[in-house]
């Protein structure tokens, strides 16, 4: 008897427990439906005239890919906007000092709803500094000066030709490539890989380690030499090698 009354006493306590999951499945199956039924795609361009002194990009998780622009007299700017539920991301721009500043960040109140895509045109000679939390950073073809530093995102740098690139990480990777030689280039990372491809010849180079692989090729290591590479991480790989 005492059996009975507590084997009916299981199946109701699991019939509530059942009862609730079906609640939780539903409500997200709910809330899933209903932000792919709101979901929104922006897209939003601007240029910029007039000589700048330098572009300060503040994007949060948001990815972003630089890209030269030669000697045009104008900077372009397009965002990809993708948000559900009409929340957008907050964005601020303005120019002063003779700087473009831009800030964005999706609202934390709807997770995995909103993201934001940037890409930029910037003229040669034109200083960038990007900071994101874990968003992409890339630059193609770009010339000038850039300091990069992101927590999670990983950084891509291709075709760089400029006086001085730093990027930093804590556990994105970095890889830069450039197609001048830099007089400075600083590559530090946390946890992720760092790799740098410049073109032979002589460079002062630090690349360590703390716990993983680092192996400089391809460039004499020399320490009167003109240009500099430093390229650390701490439990990543690194290399440093010259372009073939």
């Amino acid at each position: 008897m005492q059996g009975a009354v507590a084997g009916s006493r299981v199946s109701a306590w699991g019939m509530v427990v059942l009862a609730s999951a079906l609640l939780v499945v539903g409500g997200a199956a709910a809330l899933l439906i209903a932000g792919l039924a709101s979901s929104s795609d922006r897209s939003v361009s601007f240029g910029v005239r007039g000589a700048l002194s330098g572009v300060a990009l503040d994007l949060g998780n948001g990815d972003v890919v630089i890209e030269g622009g030669g000697r045009r007299p104008q900077l372009d700017v397009q965002r990809r906007d993708r948000f559900a539920f009409g929340h957008g991301p907050d964005v601020d721009r303005a120019v002063s000092g003779g700087i473009l500043r831009i800030r964005s960040r999706c609202p934390s109140t709807v997770p995995g709803g909103c993201s934001v895509r940037y890409r930029l045109v910037v003229p040669n000679n034109v200083p960038v500094t990007v900071r994101t939390s874990g968003g992409a950073v890339r630059f193609r073809g770009y010339q000038g000066s850039a300091l990069v530093t992101t927590r999670s995102g990983d950084v891509d740098i291709a075709s760089f030709c400029g006086f001085s690139l730093e990027a930093r990480a804590e556990s994105g990777s970095i890889a830069a490539n450039t197609a001048c030689a830099p007089q400075q280039l600083t590559l530090r990372s946390t946890s992720g890989s760092v790799h740098a491809t410049v073109p032979p010849g002589r460079y002062r180079v630090e690349a360590e380690s703390a716990s993983g692989k680092h192996r400089v090729q391809g460039v004499a290591a020399v320490s009167d030499a003109p240009f500099s590479i430093q390229a650390l991480s701490s439990s990543g790989d690194v290399l440093v090698e010259g372009r073939r």
